[in-house]
């Protein structure tokens, strides 16, 4: 069920933009931004589960076992990756080297060096969150469409062909966006040739390792241990950063509330929230990036009460499925267009609330 502003048009645009940040810290405890260990014991116990899962592969392969252990393995890669995220942002862990090694371990599975995610995602992303140029994460626009013939044949496709094919990219996308950002900051004369041999070197170190070891177990090790779970673990993730922020509209201006959204999950698995580092709770992360993941969701509380009109959750089916039936390609700011059957589709903030709620 979303939970969404009543009427939100051009008008809200035409609105200052409060300081979330500064109203909201007035009334936040203090124990909800000190230094937080806690989540860093997942790190351990997501290892205990893949190495359990390797050595059930490896010594007692059945083919009806393995897909189970595969889908526990790309689970607990997924939440590994959680993990990282939190730990780049310096909320547990301040010093530096530790960070890197933490976050290391955590993002190893998908390749990402903390050296490549701390310039991505830290700063460019959360920098420029839905800025047109500058975010490297938000969804195609016109001119991205006018010159890929990819994008172009896709759209042509059927549009139920067209989500299955976009849909089944989530299993690979998050290793496709990393690999796009290395060969970005690889060939850009901004980033200096030491942090260059940094990334190198870090995204050297975890395929080798990944692919390596898991082959010295044995192929089917490789194949239901790493590769598919792998396939599982993109799956989870990109699941949640599409429906993060691709049914927001474009930003010039640093509108947290309005640029990114909370998803929550189903009834009855509330409990994996914790286990995902309540990755859903996505405007509180926007809003407090080194906030205690625990507190995460009471921040949206107090958010939902203080700017109402403002601030956009769902549950995160409902979003998938208006994923489903929207197109991918910014027209403008605030509606998304179907190019060759020319439908559009308003975004959060902009008319796509109450479409929901038909």
């Amino acid at each position: 069920m979303a939970t969404l502003a009543p009427e939100q048009s051009s008008s809200k645009a035409e609105r200052s933009i409060p300081n979330y940040r500064q109203q909201l810290r007035k009334v936040l405890p203090d124990h909800y931004f000190k230094a937080d260990f806690t989540a860093l014991l997942w790190l351990p116990f997501h290892a205990a589960i893949i190495a359990g899962g390797w050595w059930l592969l490896a010594t007692h392969f059945s083919w009806w076992l393995a897909p189970l252990v595969s889908i526990a393995i790309g689970h607990s890669f997924g939440c590994m990756g959680f993990v990282a995220h939190d730990i780049c942002h310096g909320g547990a862990v301040k010093n530096l080297a530790a960070r890197d090694l933490l976050a290391g371990i955590g993002f190893s599975p998908f390749w990402i060096s903390p050296k490549l995610w701390r310039r991505w995602h830290n700063a460019e992303h959360h920098g420029h969150t839905q800025v047109e140029g500058i975010d490297p994460d938000h969804l195609f626009t016109m001119e991205h469409y006018e010159r890929s013939p990819i994008l172009q044949w896709l759209y042509r496709l059927n549009p139920l062909l067209r989500n299955l094919v976009i849909f089944g990219s989530f299993t690979y996308r998050m290793n496709q966006q990393t690999m796009r950002m290395y060969f970005t900051y690889w060939l850009s004369k901004k980033v200096s040739s030491y942090e260059k041999l940094v990334m190198f070197a870090q995204f050297a170190v975890m395929t080798c390792a990944w692919i390596g070891v898991s082959l010295m177990f044995g192929v089917q090790v490789f194949a239901f241990g790493y590769l598919i779970p792998l396939l599982i673990a993109n799956a989870i993730v990109i699941s949640y950063i599409a429906t993060n922020h691709f049914l927001n509209p474009l930003a010039d201006e640093s509108d947290v509330l309005g640029s990114s959204l909370t998803v929550t999950l189903p009834k009855g698995f509330g409990w994996l929230d914790a286990m995902h580092s309540h990755f859903g709770a996505h405007v509180a992360h926007h809003l407090f990036p080194q906030a205690s993941p625990r507190y995460v969701r009471k921040i949206e509380d107090e958010a939902a009460k203080m700017f109402p009109d403002r601030y956009f959750s769902m549950g995160l089916f409902t979003a998938l499925k208006m994923l489903w039936n929207t197109p991918w390609v910014y027209d403008n700011k605030t509606v998304l267009l179907d190019p060759v059957r020319e439908i559009k589709e308003p975004t959060l903030g902009h008319g796509m609330e109450e479409k929901i709620k038909r």
